[in-house]
């Protein structure tokens, strides 16, 4: 029967080393920062026309410019699409942004109206702005800040929850697996340069709750088996506990990648946004839960008793 607690290292290198490259890649490229997070413009069009969002995008990246910041299409409806772009850098008073934002806006507009609106009568417009809003900087900033806390306090609260049902020692490895979950998922956005939206924040903390349900079942059948443990070493019963619950880990994550995989496949292009990240941190959180959460426990109170017994 393999043993994953014979070959701990070898999983907790890999996981060590992609940590390592994903803290690397936050140093050096750091996020895309969609407007939620760094400002900028959020433009709502209807086009009562056929059209695709990689049509839309070419029209909007020819009126905006080659300097201007990537922008951010989205098909919210059938015919509905949501514009966003940034700010220059050297725009500092809100005047500044405002008169940016209209040049901006007018010159997307006649864009989009001269591919779609052609050969349409004022009375016909296939291309209506319907809203329009500016998003400022310490708007985003305050965003950041608060998905940031929304963040810690989980992770405090998720420790404390731990720590009372099971022990300490079991509530820190807990940590320890949301942490490594977390900062792959981030390194994989700043290696993708993904854009990072309010859509980022539904993810890290979708992945966090799944993440915990599965470290929690491990943790239960560690603590049911050591309670009747006695000869066998703490690696013993946690490599035992981890193949008791494997079954139930894998059929959990497969069944819920098969219904997020559906509606990545499925979904439009904002859903596909929303999807790819969860699916991506599903199979983050069963690697964590199974090959770094029950292997680092059962090393730190095999540790332990070493110690104990040295001293």
């Amino acid at each position: 029967m393999f043993s994953i607690l014979k070959h701990k290292w070898i999983f907790m290198g890999i996981s060590f080393a992609l940590m390592i490259v994903s803290a690397i890649s936050l140093i050096v490229r750091g996020f895309n920062l969609d407007t939620d997070f760094a400002g900028g413009i959020a433009v709502t069009y209807e086009i009562k026309s056929d059209f695709n969002t990689e049509d839309v995008q070419k029209v909007v990246d020819e009126a905006l410019g080659s300097h201007q910041s990537p922008s951010s299409i989205q098909r919210s409806n059938d015919d509905e699409v949501v514009v966003k772009f940034g700010y220059e850098n050297d725009l500092k008073t809100e005047a500044d942004r405002s008169a940016f934002s209209l040049d901006r806006v007018t010159k997307i507009t006649d864009a989009l109206k001269a591919k779609y609106d052609a050969e349409a009568s004022e009375e016909d417009a296939k291309v209506i702005l319907k809203n329009q809003d500016i998003i400022s900087p310490s708007t985003g900033q305050d965003l950041a800040r608060s998905a940031l806390w929304m963040s810690i306090l989980a992770c405090i609260a998720i420790l404390f929850y731990v720590t009372l049902r099971f022990e300490f020692v079991s509530g820190v490895v807990a940590i320890v697996a949301l942490v490594h979950d977390v900062l792959l998922l981030l390194g994989l956005y700043s290696i993708m340069q993904w854009s990072v939206d309010t859509n980022f924040i539904a993810a890290i903390l979708t992945v966090l709750g799944y993440s915990i349900n599965n470290t929690i079942v491990i943790m239960d059948r560690i603590r049911e088996n050591t309670r009747h443990a006695r000869k066998e070493s703490y690696s013993e019963i946690a490599d035992k506990s981890i193949l008791q619950t494997m079954n139930r880990s894998l059929n959990t994550t497969i069944t819920t990648l098969l219904t997020i995989g559906m509606v990545y496949i499925l979904g439009v292009k904002s859903i596909q946004v929303f999807a790819l990240p969860i699916i991506i941190g599903i199979v983050i959180g069963f690697y964590s839960s199974v090959f770094v959460a029950g292997p680092l426990w059962a090393t730190w109170r095999d540790s332990a008793v070493k110690a104990k017994k040295r001293a």
